[in-house]
């Protein structure tokens, strides 16, 4: 077969080249493109793509030159190679791998020649990962039948690094999971079903679809029982075993104690499991059992004890060793107020001694019935109180303030501890200790009754009142108030609550005037906050209140110092300095007079005089003045001078720094910096009083660093305080 193989591709290569050699080519702009379901194919002879096995897929063709040949375009011819099938068409479907040769053919009919381009693309069936069923550690299951042993539910996996796993339960039409694990519960396969095929489907990182395939059961051949947990009694034997197993079915048996009979023979407490194993399906089943074997029951009562004539006590018969329920039955029924409960309360009806029987039973009767008795001797009547009991004095306390309850035991007839009730409980600490606090939040008169009951039950009762006063509050006929400075004010306080009367006062910090619930004070230009509380008789104590007084004056400065200069003969223009102040108004008077001379903020004058201004704060009706001495000279109002020489080592004073001088300067706007032959700064100020009083010495201002003899450049600028600015650059040579 391989021999004619061979014979039939030489006769089609001879043809070939006989067809060859009667037709005519030409070279053709022919690119041919190929498409392998759909996605373009780099052109060259060794493009490989994988496919996968059993798919058909698409092969188109085409000539993706932007100028095609003229002449009749001839159907696309593919060739298989390998395969030696051949197919018509620019796109053909197939299920084969190889090497697809694709020939795009032009035939131009007015010159009988053929253009003739091709191009191959080489489709390789993917490598496919096997697809298997495995177990849970992920172990290949080699068998094609796979036993589930009795009605457990059983995991199974299939391979991993595939993905969309789908299992299906004898076709694909009943799907039963999505995941690469299946659980195989008795609602997917009972007990009851034959040899059923389950198998899953996958995709591998090809894309290519792999399945794999097994048939389950269940072996339901037989099953192990031992039955419910047991409780037995301490000292019996307990025989162990599971239902007979089938006729004609060997099986082993395999129990924890390491027995391999049918049945054992145990008489401790613990869980016995049993392991019986098919030995044809090798199938295990297995159940387990817990045994206890209870002891007998221990049981102890109250001790004897001694109580008081006409109390009770409460019996208490409690139980060791044993489990379950267990039942009481206790003697001397007409004393006891029950006769089947553990812990009945007894109410002897002698004086003297009487006996109290119990008898306790184990629920399964283990070690026979357990008895015990206890002896309670009634005290006779005494004719005094066995104990006295002081409850206290009656007490007043301020309202929502504790007060400490502290009863007393007077002339105890023998020594005893003591236990305490009070009631109600309200507003107690603990309605059961001796000495309780009582913190009431309502006003008024509450009674507590105390009970102290001795070691015997001995019990005496007694009462106190505790009365909470009405909650003591302070009021003020101000509360935060401005006035103006130098006006009288009364603060007067105001009590209501409390023990109703005799109330004082106080006002913290102590300043003015104090009388009674009064302050007395003339406020001046500060802030006052007063708190102001009230004491009752009792010596209650009210929440404080805050009282902000403010005493308040307009603001106004005229100038800011007490005499101004008038220069170079010049009005010299005052204004009053309100803080911006809308409300405040301004008159000028003449000091020794009195007399109006301007109203305004601005007063020009022209002579030597004195004069102050008067402002008004027209909404708090506060008023305030400031006073000024005018004086003029007949000097330059513009005087600006810095010297060119200076000298540390200098005798003067005045030339041993470089200042500036000058007149009217003002501290707003002024700067002096002054800089050595490279252009450092060695000094500057922001301040004119600083440069007029200071200067420069020669340092590095806050380095301490001195300069050499040189030539220093300093730049000066500001403004006058009439406004007119100056910007000044000068020299001035330091000699030491």
């Amino acid at each position: 077969m391989r021999y004619l193989t061979h014979i039939s591709r030489v006769f089609l290569a001879v043809l070939f080249v006989v067809l060859i050699s009667f037709t005519t080519y030409s070279a053709a702009p022919i690119v041919v493109s190929i498409k392998v379901n759909g996605v373009t194919i780099i052109p060259g002879p060794s493009k490989t793509v994988n496919v996968c096995f059993n798919s058909v897929y698409n092969l188109q063709a085409s000539n993706t030159s932007p100028t095609p040949p003229t002449g009749i375009n001839i159907p696309t011819e593919w060739q298989n190679l390998d395969s030696l099938r051949g197919q018509t068409g620019d796109q053909i479907n197939t299920p084969d791998a190889g090497r697809w040769v694709a020939t795009i053919k032009y035939y131009n009919t007015s010159t009988s020649t053929w253009t003739i381009a091709s191009d191959t693309v080489k489709l390789v069936y993917a490598t496919t990962s096997t697809l298997q069923i495995t177990t849970t550690a992920g172990v290949p299951i080699a068998a094609t039948n796979i036993y589930i042993c009795g009605l457990k539910d059983s995991t199974f996996l299939a391979s991993p690094n595939h993905t969309d796993y789908k299992w299906y339960k004898n076709s694909t039409s009943n799907l039963v999971g999505t995941s690469n694990s299946l659980v195989f519960t008795t609602a997917l396969l009972s007990s009851s079903e034959p040899t059923t095929s389950f198998f899953v489907t996958a995709t591998n990182s090809f894309g290519c679809e792999v399945t794999a395939q097994k048939n389950f059961r269940r072996d339901n051949s037989f099953s192990v029982n031992l039955g419910p947990d047991l409780v037995k009694c301490s000292g019996t034997n307990v025989s162990l075993s599971s239902p007979t197993s089938p006729t004609g079915i060997l099986y082993s048996y395999k129990w924890n104690t390491g027995q391999t009979t049918t049945s054992i023979v145990v008489n401790t407490s613990g869980t016995y499991s049993l392991v019986v194993t098919n030995s044809g399906t090798k199938c295990p089943q297995s159940d387990t059992v817990k045994v206890a074997f209870n002891a007998a029951p221990i049981v102890k009562i109250t001790k004897d004890t001694t109580i008081c004539n006409g109390t009770s006590v409460q019996l208490n018969a409690t139980v060791t060793n044993g489990t379950g329920t267990y039942t009481y039955a206790w003697t001397a029924n007409s004393d006891l107020s029950a006769t089947n409960i553990s812990n009945p309360v007894a109410t002897p009806s002698i004086v003297g001694l009487n006996t109290y029987s119990v008898i306790v039973s184990d629920p399964m009767g283990c070690g026979g019935a357990s008895s015990v008795s206890t002896k309670i001797t009634q005290l006779a009547p005494f004719v005094n109180p066995y104990f006295g009991l002081d409850p206290g004095n009656d007490t007043v306390v301020c309202f929502n303030s504790p007060a400490k309850l502290n009863p007393t035991i007077l002339t105890p007839s023998y020594p005893s501890t003591y236990t305490w009730k009070w009631s109600p409980i309200t507003g107690l600490s603990d309605a059961n200790i001796k000495n309780p606090t009582a913190t009431l939040n309502t006003a008024g008169v509450f009674k507590y009754v105390v009970t102290a009951t001795d070691g015997r039950g001995c019990k005496l009762k007694d009462s106190l009142n505790v009365t909470n006063l009405f909650e003591l509050t302070t009021t003020t006929n101000f509360t935060d108030t401005l006035s103006c400075v130098d006006t009288p004010i009364v603060l007067e306080a105001f009590a209501t609550g409390g023990s109703g009367g005799g109330y004082i006062y106080n006002f913290t910090p102590a300043q003015g005037v104090i009388s009674g619930n009064q302050l007395n004070i003339s406020l001046k230009d500060s802030t006052y906050l007063i708190s102001v509380s009230t004491t009752d008789g009792d010596g209650c104590v009210s929440p404080a209140v805050p009282v902000n007084l403010v005493g308040y004056r307009p603001y106004i400065q005229i100038a800011s110092g007490s005499d101004t200069i008038g220069y170079g003969g010049n009005p010299l223009v005052l204004k009053a300095d309100i803080h911006n102040k809308p409300s405040v108004t301004v008159v000028w008077y003449e000091v020794f007079t009195h007399s109006i001379i301007a109203y305004g903020l601005e007063y020009t004058s022209t002579s030597d005089e004195s004069v102050y201004a008067f402002a008004t704060d027209n909404f708090y009706t506060c008023t305030n003045s400031d006073t000024v001495n005018i004086t003029h000279r007949l000097e330059d109002l513009h005087a600006l001078f810095i010297p060119n020489v200076f000298s540390p080592q200098a005798t003067n004073p005045e030339n041993k720094q470089l200042k500036v001088y000058g007149t009217l300067i003002q501290e707003n706007g002024f700067n002096f910096r002054i800089y050595n032959q490279w252009g450092q700064l060695v000094y500057h100020t922001t301040s004119f009083v600083e440069a007029n009083s200071t200067g420069w010495a020669g340092d590095i201002k806050s380095n301490e660093g001195k300069q050499s003899n040189n030539v220093y450049t300093y730049t000066v600028e500001g403004k006058f305080f009439d406004g007119l600015t100056f910007n000044k650059t000068g020299t001035a040579t330091m000699l030491h």
